[in-house]
């Protein structure tokens, strides 16, 4: 992290190590570099990184600790030219031969070596010179085992390394392995700056771990106190630095270019050809990258290249004098001409011509949005673009209500599509019914969004017809919507058939991503079902043609990965809930997918089957500000919100709270004909909650249960209808009718071991669910007198858990309970002291 001054070449015996340049100020050593490069066997470790990564200060730490059989020669180029034969000569003085050796004559020399040594060259010279090159080519080729080669420079020689890497003669560490990491920032903020080690995390951030520009910002710290990082008074002497060690000695056609380039997040040689002059930029642009000037690839695209960011953002600070609006301007041009939307418009506006962003945002397919790519994209541009011009044609109309729609805003996508009225009667027929289609799909859907369902089914179902052929990615997404209502109002053979139709629709027109999307379709009508085991397996092997078909970056992976760990959980598989939970938030997160609601959904459900109920409602609170940071429509969340709050809340003993909650959930029914997106079960389960805290209150709740039982048959919903037989069974138990409680109690295990239907939602078996409220003539629980009653007949601790569907831990701690509340000490004495208490 130092840059030293050009010094006379050292010549050191392993005696003599303290004549190595000293140490900077709070140096740390980078030991585990260091371990690695000692523990190398080659001919040549080489160092090549941009200027200020710590490459002399490494260099200098592995020669202190040569080994004793070792000896090390250090030779300071200081980055300056030199001709072969000087470079031949400072070598020859270096090794203690003769200054006057010709080339050759060191070659025959080095080639008879026989001390083990360190050739230590710091700071290559940094200037192209073919011949320079050439001859270290011939001396590393020359030289026998015993001597190796230690190499620091900004720029990688031309030398035939290949052959030497073939031979297992090279070890390299490049600009990234030079870098410190974060847990390293935050180690040497600990060791240098302790009052500012907390600002290790924003500190990597701003500089990518550039050792020059932690120790430049740190130094500026410790002059004027504490302030914001990188900002215009702590980066003087980081601005220095750059003037002296990055830009000094270049030719003013490379400085220029290089200012250039580093208000370009990306670039390629067409690019550069077509900013910097044509037969220039490109030139220009490899000259750079020979010198080690932070110019490197961009992961994960091809021939895309960028400027090191932190230098980037300290020239765009350099350049503010001079403004870019052609250059960027330009770049928007040379993208929009590739279809290249994205980077047009976002070239567009830094040029400060929201005009041709607009224009250029006209261009972003329809397909491409409502996959899902760019909507946060878009959003961010929406809040960037003028409203005027948002709303000055019909497209940009459809856009962006079309993006509204796909984060969960209806009320706002609604809003913004009935702007078309503004440009209607159209002399153009054909054109003026496609935007009437157009605009009954986003209201249909934008319906659906507020639970709607008759509104929307009308709506949708008169697009479809006028939606001309090129817009089908909006017909495949109104046929979605309709066999989302179809399951929601428990109409599963229709959705089936709705389903169907659509994805052979999608499979026609060839989109992988849509055929993914309405995978998940079919999957929710077979998670309703309760087929979880077919819902998997779908879904796995949706997941395997996406990794296969190589399809574009959308939330479609995420959600597939958040409905697998929901499946997970049905079937009690924990840990594989966990990880595809874990996994899909993260997705969601980062493509800021409303589907991240399901990802903390899901999480706070994990809490709670392990009895971890604090951490359930902190993953619930997140859900919650997720959606309303997102701007997410409430009817879209709040009702699974307040259902999964309730389930807490009664394992917490507030059953008023819960009640209360649910009542008015159910109470807002009446505007609401369609349960929301992704839980066609909601208003069934808050129905079934509120009678569960009757039935704990002493109620009789049989009939409403049956009731609701029949009803959840009927529409095909075994999963859930198996857990109306538990509860009803437990309905029968409490009001002493045993039979029926049998019947159901045996209907409820035999349906739940055909759908392997193990994690009920919500559910913590070691805390009942019914409250523990006071019989007339003694202190048992509803849920404590069932388990009573199951023992009365003589059914092991085993058998009562397998027919309550409960843990055997759970049952030994309601058999203590009880033998504790009715003061006997076995299981016997207890039936005993139930049947003199009129409780059996």
């Amino acid at each position: 992290m130092t840059a030293y001054a050009p010094s006379p070449p050292i010549a050191l015996p392993s005696c003599a190590k303290g004549l190595l340049p000293r140490q900077p100020p709070g140096h740390v050593q980078r030991e585990q570099l260091q371990r690695l490069l000692l523990a190398q066997d080659c001919r040549l470790r080489l160092l090549v990184a941009p200027a200020g990564f710590g490459k002399s200060v490494l260099l200098a730490d592995c020669a202190r600790d040569c080994p004793p059989e070792y000896s090390p020669l250090w030779l300071n180029c200081a980055g300056q030219l030199a001709s072969p034969a000087e470079f031949c000569r400072l070598l020859a003085v270096t090794l203690g031969y003769p200054s006057s050796l010709s080339e050759a004559e060191l070659l025959a020399a080095v080639q008879q070596e026989e001390r083990a040594l360190w050739l230590m060259l710091n700071d290559y010279p940094r200037e192209l010179d073919d011949e320079l090159d050439a001859c270290l080519d011939r001396l590393l080729c020359a030289s026998p085992p015993n001597l190796c080669w230690w190499l620091g420079s900004r720029r990688r020689p031309l030398c035939n390394f290949p052959r030497l890497l073939l031979e297992g003669e090279l070890f390299e560490l490049g600009g990234a392995d030079l870098a410190f990491t974060p847990g390293e920032v935050a180690a040497w903020l600990q060791h240098v700056d302790t009052l500012r080690s907390s600002r290790a995390e924003s500190l990597f951030g701003l500089t990518r771990g550039w050792p020059a520009a932690l120790r430049l910002l740190a130094a500026q710290g410790e002059r004027e106190g504490s302030g914001s990082l990188l900002c215009e008074e702590h980066n003087a002497l980081l601005r220095d630095y750059i003037e002296h060690e990055v830009l000094q000695g270049l030719s003013a056609e490379l400085k220029h270019a290089l200012c250039q380039l580093a208000q370009i997040p990306q670039f390629n040689d067409e690019l550069c050809e077509h900013l910097l002059g044509v037969g220039e930029g490109a030139t220009w642009l490899q000259a750079l990258r020979a010198r080690g000037l932070f110019i490197s690839e961009v992961e994960g695209a091809a021939d895309w290249l960028e400027v090191f960011p932190p230098l980037a953002h300290l020239l765009q600070q350099r350049a503010k004098t001079a403004p870019c609006t052609r250059l960027h301007l330009q770049a928007s041009q040379w993208f929009a001409a590739r279809g290249e939307v994205r980077a047009a418009v976002e070239h567009a506006l830094k040029g400060g011509q929201p005009e041709v962003a607009a224009s250029f945002l006209e261009r972003f397919t329809e397909e491409q949005l409502l996959q899902g790519q760019d909507l946060a994209l878009i959003l961010h541009w929406r809040n960037e673009l003028p409203e005027s011009l948002l709303t000055s044609t019909p497209r940009l109309i459809l856009l962006h209500a079309w993006a509204l729609l796909l984060v969960g805003r209806p009320g706002e996508a609604q809003v913004c599509v009935d702007q078309l009225a503004r440009f209607q009667p159209r002399a153009d027929a054909e054109r003026l019914t496609e935007l009437f289609a157009q605009w009954q799909a986003i209201r249909g859907i934008a319906a659906y969004g507020r639970g709607k369902g008759a509104e929307a089914r009308a709506h949708l179902l008169e697009a479809l017809p006028a939606l001309p052929d090129a817009a089908w990615a909006q017909a495949l997404l109104c046929r979605s919507v309709l066999t989302q209502i179809a399951i929601g109002e428990g109409h599963l053979e229709q959705a089936q058939h709705l389903s169907y139709e659509v994805l052979k629709q999608a499979r026609l027109c060839g989109s992988g991503v849509f055929e993914a999307l309405l995978e998940l379709d079919h999957a929710l009508l077979l998670e309703a079902r309760g087929e979880f085991a077919r819902a998997e397996a779908l879904l796995q092997r949706v997941l395997e043609q996406m990794d296969a078909q190589s399809l574009p970056q959308t939330p479609v992976r995420g959600r597939i990965l958040l409905r697998l760990g929901r499946l997970a959980l049905r079937q009690g598989c924990i840990e594989h809930a966990a990880s595809h939970l874990q996994a899909g938030l993260e997705g969601a997160l980062a493509e800021a997918d409303p589907g991240a609601f399901h990802g903390y959904l899901g999480l706070a459900e994990l809490a709670t089957c392990r009895r971890d109920i604090p951490a359930a409602f902190a993953h619930l609170g997140e859900a919650e500000r997720w959606m309303q940071r997102h701007r997410v429509s409430d009817g879209l969340y709040r009702g699974v919100l307040l259902l999964a709050s309730s389930r807490l809340w009664i394992y917490q003993g507030h059953h008023e709270r819960a009640r209360e909650a649910l009542t008015r959930v159910l109470g807002h029914r009446r505007e609401s004909s369609v349960p929301p997106p992704n839980f066609p079960e909601l208003f069934l389960r808050l129905e079934h909650l509120l009678l569960c805290l009757d039935m704990a209150r002493g109620a009789d709740v049989r009939e409403a249960l049956q009731k609701l039982l029949d009803k959840a048959v009927a529409q095909g919903r075994q999963a859930f209808a198996s857990e109306l037989w538990s509860s009803y069974a437990e309905a029968c138990s409490a009001c002493a009718d045993v039979s029926a409680a049998n019947q159901a109690r045996q209907a409820a295990q035999s349906l739940r071991q055909r759908l392997n239907y193990q994690g009920v939602w919500f559910a913590a078996d070691e805390l009942p669910l019914a409250a523990e409220v006071p019989a007339a003539d003694a202190c048992l629980s509803c849920r404590e007198l069932t388990v009573l009653r199951l023992i009365a007949e003589g059914l092991s601790n085993q058998e009562v858990a397998e027919q309550l569907f409960i843990s055997l831990h759970t049952v030994k701690t309601h058999a203590r309970r009880i033998n504790g509340k009715l003061g006997v000490a076995r299981r016997t004495q207890a039936v005993a002291q139930a049947k003199v208490l009129g409780l059996l």
